[in-house]
This record gives structure tokens, C-alpha cells and sequence, in this order.
């Protein structure tokens, strides 16, 4: 039985609505199956229910699984359906509870059914072995757009409705790509911050790929991460840095991945708030596979479709234009692109502004208003 008729089927025994702490299993004919934890969150004076569901995909060995989590309102939750596709180490975990603060709270607590998608590279440990490791070399970026196309016929059929597609940085390339091969129906594309190549290449090399990058080691990394989440004007666990808040900001804003100009974050600048910025750096997942970025090239668009696309400007015009060209390349005249200068990457997911320059008008957008 194929993958996408797995997922047809997955879908006919799924009953989303509901939360309560509740685990369930649900198989599809072939024994397939997909665990789902279902549980609630407090958002701005509403209950919004969060079904997570962890589903097996080949070749089916331990690392090989994927999360889908979906968000919404537990009653009158009508909305349109979208699903988030993450960057590069990331995931769909939330670390913050304030919807100013994440893309998916503010669009659930609107009334929007919102999903996202945990790669495969969710169930790697950090503490994963060599060996353990190898299992990265065959995921390429065709492995990761069968798992996007799977898990958007399993949203498709779990959720009735309009699908929407929002990408950020790798996950926008993931989303053109699903809008190139035109195999399922596609209301739109949200792009944050992406291209339909898939964005910049990641630091280092190999089959697996360190998240902490060239500036720091993992250990530090973390414990950075958790200094400036407890307070990020005491002490810096990293020498040279009088505060955790200013080692953290001063980091990510000379990453030279990212151009060393602000490009991954301007939390320096007081663009975002550095302690938020180490909660969503803090839900990122340690390893990312190298042959992710190798793969065939995301095709034309096929047709026109409806796109919304953010540009960070720290970055710089060259990355700015690349967002520009592949908005226009999809939407044509249907195209909307917002620039946010002095943003870097991530302070378009998590900046004092996002929610006013990026998730309000994103609601609005998805309500019609464009």
C-alpha cells in the first residue's frame, strides 16, 4: 500500500476535536500507525486544544518518524487549515505561551486550525552516537519533501477545508516545492524568510550537522540557552560577555552563516527580546542532515497561486531579491511581499514586532483580507 493511500486511510479514523490529556493509537489497513497525545492550552482567555500525533514513515526504523501537531480553538474553530512547515534544526514545538510570540498561537487563538511539522531529526538524541548518526546520510531533501506531501494528505483528510501552506526558511522551500509538483490541491503559500531553493547552506559538513555552529560548542550553547532564559543579565556562562543576554545577542548577530550583520538575529539591536529568542532557539533540534540540502531543484509553479512572503533585510538586497523573485515566480500578480528592514531571519518568528508585521496581517490574509 502507498504512503498517500496510508494517509487516506490514517484519516478516516481520526477524530481531531477533543483534548483532555488522552493518548490514542490510530492504524491505517496496513498496520501503520500514528500515536496521538491530545492536551490544552491557555491563550489570551481561550482554550485551545493541541493534538500531537507521531506517525511511523519508512523505512520505519527507530529515528524514522515525524510529528504533526495541530492547534485550534476546542470550539468554533472554523477557520482555514494551515500547516507549518519549520527551518533547518527546527520543529513544531512551541516554548512560549505568549501568542505575540509564535506564528501558530496567534492564528489558533483567531479561530485558524493550525499544524506544523516535526522532521525526522526530532527523534535524534543529542547525545546520538556516530553510528546512531549515519542514519542522517540518506535523508536528503527528497526524503524530507515525501514526508511534507505525506504529512499534508494526512492534515488534508484529517481537517476539511482550504489548505494553506506556510514555509519558514528550509520549510519554504518545502512549500514551493509541494505547490511545484501540483499533486494536491494548494490554497496558498505563506513564506517567511524563504526561497524555493530551500535558503542558505548550513555551517559544517558531513552526514550530520552540528546546530551550534562554528561560534560555540553544543554544551555551551545550552547552557547559554538556559542562562538567558532564567535571567539574561546575569553572569555569561561564556567567557568574554559580562551578561548571558549579551554573549547570546552578540552571537547570533556575527553568525557568519548568516552574514554577520544582524542576518540571524538583531536581538543586539533590540529588535526581539533575547530571552524569547533563546526559547525558540531552545525547542531546536541538535542535528540536521547534510544531503537535506542536496536534491533536485524545486520546479516552476504550477499555475498561479495566492502568496504571502516576508523578507528579512539584515540579510542583506541580494537574499531580499531571492525572496522577492520566488513570491513573484508562484504568485504573480497574486503575490503580497513585506519587507521588514533591520529584521534578521528569526526576529520575523519571534521579534517585539512579529505580531503586528507578520502574524496579524498573515490572519488577515488567510480571512480573505487581500
Amino acid at each position: 500500500m502507498s504512503w498517500r493511500r496510508a494517509a487516506a486511510l490514517l484519516a478516516l479514523v481520526l477524530t481531531v476535536a477533543g483534548c483532555g490529556g488522552r493518548t490514542r493509537v490510530v492504524r491505517d489497513t496496513s498496520g501503520a500507525a500514528c500515536m496521538r497525545l491530545s492536551s490544552e492550552r491557555q491563550v489570551r482567555g481561550e482554550t485551545l486544544c493541541e493534538d500531537v500525533f507521531t506517525c511511523i514513515r519508512p523505512p520505519g526504523g527507530l529515528v524514522d518518524r515525524i510529528g504533526l501537531r495541530r492547534l485550534a480553538l476546542c470550539s468554533g474553530a472554523t477557520g482555514p487549515v494551515v500547516l507549518f512547515l519549520p527551518g533547518m534544526h527546527m520543529n513544531g514545538e512551541i516554548g512560549v505561551t505568549d501568542a505575540r510570540y509564535d506564528l501558530r498561537l496567534y492564528l489558533a487563538q483567531a479561530g485558524i486550525r493550525a499544524w506544523s511539522l516535526d522532521y525526522r531529526t526530532h527523534n535524534v538524541p543529542a547525545d546520538a552516537s556516530q553510528d546512531q548518526l549515519q542514519a542522517l546520510a540518506g535523508w536528503s531533501r527528497a526524503v524530507f519533501l515525501q514526508d511534507a506531501d505525506w504529512a499534508a494528505r494526512f492534515v488534508r483528510g484529517a481537517d476539511p477545508g482550504p489548505l494553506y501552506l506556510a514555509g519558514f526558511s528550509y520549510g519554504a522551500g518545502l512549500a514551493y516545492a509541494l505547490a511545484s509538483s501540483g499533486d494536491q490541491p494548494i490554497a496558498g503559500l505563506i513564506i517567511i524568510d524563504g526561497t524555493p531553493s530551500g535558503g542558505r547552506l548550513p555551517e559544517g559538513g558531513g552526514s550530520a550537522i552540528d546546530v551550534a555552529g562554528s561560534q560555540i560548542n553544543y554544551a555551551d550553547r545550552a547552557r547559554l540557552l538556559k542562562a538567558v532564559i532564567a535571567n539574561p543579565n546575569g553572569p555569561s556562562p561564556v567567557g568574554g560577555y559580562s551578561t548571558a543576554g549579551q554573549a547570546l545577542a552578540d552571537i547570533l548577530y556575527t553568525s557568519p552563516a548568516f552574514g554577520g550583520q544582524g542576518g540571524l538575529s538583531a536581538a543586539r539591536s533590540n529588535v526581539s527580546d533575547v530571552r524569547v529568542v533563546a526559547q525558540l532557539l531552545d525547542t531546536y533540534d541538535r542535528w540536521w542532515p547534510g544531503a537535506a540540502s542536496q536534491g533536485a531543484a524545486t520546479g516552476g509553479p504550477h499555475g498561479r497561486l495566492p502568496v504571502l512572503a516576508f523578507a528579512s533585510g539584515n540579510m542583506g538586497p541580494a537574499w531580499t531579491e531571492q525572496v522577492h523573485s520566488g513570491a513573484k515566480q508562484f504568485g504573480g500578480d497574486k503575490a503580497t511581499i513585506i519587507d521588514l528592514p533591520l529584521h534578521g531571519h528569526i526576529d520575523l518568528l519571534v521579534g517585539r514586532l512579529a505580531a503586528e508585521d507578520v502574524f496579524e496581517p498573515t490572519r488577515r490574509w488567510l480571512m480573505g483580507g487581500r
